[in-house]
């Protein structure tokens, strides 16, 4: 085979792997925003900041919308089988790993603690602790930055890094139009300003990931950030 039609190969190959990641993420967001979105349009939207209000209809509501990602990891865990723990980053060997993991977990934990101390609505809080990091942080790292990832992984950076979390940073224009209907005028800030700071944060997550060796850190990380938003409450 000549190196031309070599190189057409690994292009259309790249471009196969692309629109499978695009699909993933199409799959894993669309239909759970758009039962959120279609909830908020009857005015039944249920919010995690009022979750003891009605806590096993909110519960239901989150199971909906990671449903598709647990189906995507059960998958992964059948496929991959011995492999998963080290293909998708899941091992914690080493000493520092372990340090920076241990560290995360103790900041939420914290922020957990005070939050019961301080506040009335403890089971508002313990909802959102596992919310935050469960259905937002580990679902979103496991299905942007291990299986998509994974499908582009022999791929050269730009690839590896720019597709996933472009795809990353649209999964999130429902929730940040608050599932109301998305405007002209929002779409153009979320095009020019919001996309940006979400493509960023997701490349560094990807980073730590590859880095550090373990998908962990970034989950721990990015439920920190989240969770700590109870401190408004």
């Amino acid at each position: 085979m000549s190196s031309k039609n070599v190189n057409q190969t690994t292009i259309w190959k790249a471009i196969y792997r692309s629109i499978l990641v695009l699909a993933i993420c199409i799959v894993m967001f669309l239909p759970g925003s758009g039962y959120l979105y279609w909830r908020s349009t009857r005015g039944e939207l249920l919010s995690v900041q009022n979750a003891s209000d009605d806590i096993l209809a909110i519960s239901y509501q989150t199971f909906l919308t990671i449903l598709f990602p647990i189906v995507l990891f059960v998958l992964f865990v059948f496929l991959l089988k011995k492999e998963f723990p080290s293909r998708m980053y899941f091992n914690l060997k080493g000493m520092w790993q372990r340090i920076s993991v241990a560290i995360l977990c103790f900041a939420i934990l914290g922020i957990t603690i005070y939050c019961l101390i301080t506040k009335t609505d403890n089971l508002t809080i313990l909802f959102n602790l596992v919310y935050y990091v469960v259905a937002v942080a580990f679902v979103e790292e496991f299905v942007v930055r291990d299986v998509c990832t994974d499908l582009l992984r022999s791929y050269t950076w730009p690839i590896r890094y720019l597709v996933p979390n472009i795809c990353f940073a649209f999964m999130h224009i429902f929730s940040y139009a608050h599932f109301q209907p998305i405007t002209g005028s929002f779409l153009l800030h979320f095009v020019t300003s919001d996309v940006n700071g979400l493509v960023f944060a997701g490349c560094v997550s990807q980073l730590l990931k590859e880095k550090s060796g373990t998908i962990w850190i970034p989950i721990l990380l990015h439920a920190l950030m989240d969770f700590s938003y109870v401190l408004k409450y």
